[in-house]
């Protein structure tokens, strides 16, 4: 029999991923240089900005494998993998394979956060969730130059080939202090994201064979609650 139970502020670490808990520490897989300033004075790339936004929304939808990495403060860094799937509007699936099996999954109106290990799913609306967030962009409704102030990065680029974007969020989020996009100078298409908290806690993801794809099995953004799993409603 499934059961409901309402969950304050705080969140169970499966449900980080699109919560607000999302934008703490064990934040989106790559490994994060130490904190350092830009190598050289540089202003923000607004015409790049423009194209990845561009570029993005372009895209009817996507499937690609990601690799996920947090870097804590203190220095303790751990890793995360499995694959994504996204399709306009609104409709995005990560499921995550390594360490620990668990799905976050939005049909643009509910969020179903599952794991398997604990045999419990939160499910909460997608609403104000995302307002504000990086999740909103990656949801194909966004706007960056209108949801963030482009500034020049203060956070060294990785050496990975990709340019990367420093955004702050317009709207303040106590979680999160910025967020930097890896895209491709040339057709300045998203390979990475990073996420920076207020305490400094460090999340990046890399999109891994990256693949356009808008036909999904039925079904494939949406999540069948098990007769007696519980349920977390928030």
């Amino acid at each position: 029999m499934q059961t409901g139970r309402h969950h304050g502020a705080s969140c169970p670490a499966s449900a980080r991923f699109l919560a607000l808990c999302f934008l703490t520490p064990g934040l989106l897989g790559l490994c994060l240089p130490a904190w350092a300033p830009p190598a050289r004075a540089q202003g923000c790339d607004a015409a790049l900005l423009s194209r990845a936004q561009a570029a993005y929304q372009q895209m009817g939808g996507f499937e690609a494998g990601f690799k996920q990495e947090d870097r804590e403060p203190s220095g303790r860094v751990s890793g995360a993998g499995g694959r994504i799937a996204y399709r306009k509007p609104g409709q995005m699936r990560w499921d995550y394979a390594a360490p620990n099996p668990q799905q976050v999954i939005t049909d643009g109106a509910t969020v179903w956060l599952y794991d398997p290990l604990l045999e419990n799913v939160t499910v909460q609306p997608l609403g104000a969730l995302a307002e504000g967030t990086p999740l909103k962009f990656l949801l194909g409704a966004g706007n960056l130059a209108a949801d963030f102030t482009c500034r020049a990065p203060t956070l060294a680029a990785p050496g990975d080939g990709l340019t990367y974007l420093e955004l702050v969020p317009k709207t303040r989020i106590p979680t999160l202090a910025f967020i930097q996009l890896g895209v491709r100078r040339g057709d300045a298409g998203l390979e990475a994201f990073r996420m920076v908290d207020s305490q400094g806690a460090q999340r990046t993801v890399r999109l891994l064979d990256l693949k356009p794809r808008t036909a999904f099995p039925a079904g494939h953004f949406t999540f069948k609650i098990a007769p007696g799993m519980e349920v977390i409603t928030k």
